[in-house]
């Protein structure tokens, strides 16, 4: 009867249990399968990792100065109403310090996370229970000090360490929420549970835990040095660090004036590290994140484009030669097109018609990644400036327009002074804002400075081009548009040149270039349709026909002398479609593989590609120079290999007429 009983319902149990646990997928640490959810992955990480460094400033405010103060009937040296500090009571300051610990203890255990020193599963929710508790203990003594001890107004009023309890315990929770959402994406299997941080990432926490630092030295030293609170310490220490300069407050002693140029000097250092490294993280997720994505959509488009043949095109039947293609670029074209028994004169065609295709893809991504980013950045100051705006407006009781005249001003470090924060409340909200609003306003700046600026550039160089300054052969190209006025003005210059004696003829006119001209480090690129019709290299070089060989090798040290010199320039630098051709060429002119083999990598590295596939050099991560820089001192590699081969080959093969040789010398003698 029991057994009965149980039975249905343990099984009831056992089936809810597995459903349960049916919605969650721990990964491994060492998981390398695919991961989504990057903002819960890699960004709350960081956000939280540089953000608790802040929350513990604020909480550091709120421990070290009374939360009460009694308004004096006088102005203190930045032109506010001077205060007078009141005590707290000792609970007050015992649950802030418990408050304090608890904060600083979540930090360390989440830089014990990044650095691996203990287990996700025991660090992560570790920093959200110390967190959560920090949240609830802030809370609960303001509302406590509200209640019980609260100021008088109207002789007293809550202090600038009352306020910086408030923003801490605001951080904490925000830090428990979002640390929530991380450990909850790992539950659901979304990605594995260490965090693998780059070198700019690890850095970025180091750097913003010193600001931090530094803004502590500097407030405990001019709190100190100019007789001021150490809240009002700090807010000098933040506007002079962030160069805003707004008079309010200033160092009336030779020592206070002398301290200010060596921590000025550090505190800008430091501030533009950190700085650069969120520029460089924002950049780094939004290319893997967005960019990435972005170009692969384009690419898969052309391609679903690409291969959409005509129907009833009349192609004679022409039977290929998988080498012949490979030798000529074409081999992975036979995959997206099914080109076998199509004419060569379309392959061909084709074949630059997907490179250009490519190029057109990285055009349109370059321009959409500076206008995503500068969207992006105008969007994230708004926000931060006019959010900011309200706040100021209804703690310092200003107009709306003044607020956001005030914020504008700061944003710009233009600091005229005429508009301060001055409340208790303001002053300690003003940190926290400056140090978020001012790296945005900074990475704005240099997206504007890629997109705005880059394009008045341009337009600069245009302009010049064709007026002041223009370039050798600006006019002869434009004039080309129009062949009747070209062909005119290019008998005029053969005539003229023939009077003067110079040599005019098939080399000079008709290809357009001089072979007095000729420079043997730059080969003049040729097209793919023009190296066709030659033999193959590989082919050649293995049956003995050493000297094209030779000659292929002595260009290939050209090109690896020439590239090089593109990769030291440090520029991005984009090769045209008859470079690549030449850079083809000379990749896979030592081939090692047989006839009828199609060969995409080997031990070298890559030999054949398409140029809108997912081997694309137009795809890598490297820049074109270093891409084809390591591609060539690959093919050298195997030319050497190639050419230890047939040595070896041939001291075989004449090993026996060297030994008959030497006994029939021998039996001579």
């Amino acid at each position: 009867m029991n057994e009965n009983k149980v039975g249905p319902h343990s099984t009831e149990k056992k089936s809810l249990g597995k459903r349960v646990r049916s919605h969650f997928h721990p990964r491994p640490a060492e998981d390398d399968g695919p991961q989504d959810w990057w903002v819960a992955s890699t960004a709350i990480p960081l956000i939280a990792a540089t953000t608790a460094p802040l929350a513990n400033l604020m909480s550091i405010i709120a421990l070290v100065m009374p939360w009460r103060s009694k308004l004096l009937d006088q102005t203190d040296s930045s032109g506010a109403q001077a205060q007078e500090l009141l005590t707290d009571p000792r609970w007050c300051i015992g649950l802030n310090a418990t408050s304090l610990a608890c904060g600083i203890a979540g930090n360390i255990f989440l830089l014990f996370n990044f650095t691996r020193t203990m287990r996700y599963i025991i660090a992560l929710p570790a920093s959200i229970i110390l967190w959560c508790i920090s949240t609830a203990i802030l809370v609960g003594i303001t509302t406590a000090m509200h209640v019980y001890d609260s100021p008088v107004p109207p002789d007293e009023t809550y202090s600038q360490a009352y306020w910086s309890a408030v923003i801490a315990a605001a951080l904490y929770f925000f830090l428990t929420i979002i640390l929530m959402i991380n450990m909850w994406g790992y539950v659901l299997g979304h990605y594995p549970q260490y965090f693998a941080l780059t070198d700019g990432q690890r850095t970025l926490i180091l750097q913003t835990t010193a600001f931090v630092v530094w803004l502590l030295i500097g407030a405990a030293i001019f709190h100190a040095v100019i007789d001021i609170s150490f809240a009002d310490a700090l807010y000098f220490s933040d506007v002079t660090i962030l160069t805003l300069g707004y008079g309010d407050i200033t160092p009336p002693t030779s020592v206070g004036k002398g301290l200010v140029f060596p921590y000025a000097v550090m505190g800008i250092i430091i501030l533009g590290l950190v700085v650069g490294s969120i520029h460089d993280f924002a950049r780094e997720l939004q290319y893997d994140n967005v960019v990435r994505k972005h170009v692969e959509r384009k690419r898969q488009a052309t391609i679903e484009h690409s291969i959409s043949i005509e129907p009833g095109a009349e192609v004679p039947h022409v039977d290929y030669h998988p080498k012949h293609l490979r030798r000529s670029g074409m081999q992975s074209t036979i995959d997206a097109f099914s080109l076998v028994g199509r004419p060569k004169i379309l392959v061909m065609r084709e074949e630059k018609d997907r490179f250009d295709a490519m190029r057109a893809i990285q055009y349109e991504t370059v321009l959409f990644r500076r206008w995503y980013n500068l969207v992006l950045s105008l969007i994230m100051f708004g926000v931060v400036w006019t959010c900011g705006a309200v706040v100021f407006w209804k703690l310092e009781k200003i107009t709306y327009f003044q607020a956001l005249y005030f914020g504008f001003c700061s944003l710009l470090t233009i600091g005229y002074g005429d508009f301060t924060p001055t409340t208790n409340a303001a002053r300690p909200f003003f940190i926290v804002w400056s140090l978020i609003s001012i790296p945005t306003m900074t990475v704005l700046i240099s997206e504007m400075s890629d997109t705005i600026v880059l394009a008045f550039k341009h337009a600069t160089n245009v302009f010049a081009d064709w007026t002041v300054l223009p370039h050798s052969g600006k006019y002869r190209n434009f004039l080309r548009r129009f062949p009747a006025i070209y062909v005119a003005l290019q008998r005029h210059e053969e005539k003229r040149r023939v009077a003067q004696g110079f040599h005019v003829g098939v080399d000079g006119a008709q290809s357009g270039t001089s072979h007095l001209n000729h420079d043997p480090e730059h080969p003049p690129a040729r097209s793919i349709e023009e190296l066709a019709g030659e033999p193959d290299t590989a082919s050649a070089t293995a049956s003995g026909a050493a000297s094209s060989g030779f000659q292929l090798a002595q260009q290939l040290a050209y090109a690896i002398q020439r590239t090089t010199r593109d990769v030291m320039a440090g520029e991005p630098k984009r090769y045209s479609y008859e470079e690549w051709v030449e850079f083809t060429r000379l990749i896979r002119f030592t081939d090692p593989s047989p006839d009828g083999v199609e060969v995409h990598e080997d031990e070298y590295g890559i030999l054949n590609w398409d140029w809108i596939g997912k081997t694309s050099p137009m795809l890598a991560t490297q820049t074109e120079p270093e891409w084809v820089l390591n591609r060539l001192c690959e093919s050298l590699i195997r030319y050497i290999d190639i050419q230890a081969r047939n040595a070896s080959r041939t001291k075989e093969e004449d090993e026996p007429t060297l030994k008959k040789q030497r006994e029939i010398k021998f039996e001579d003698e």
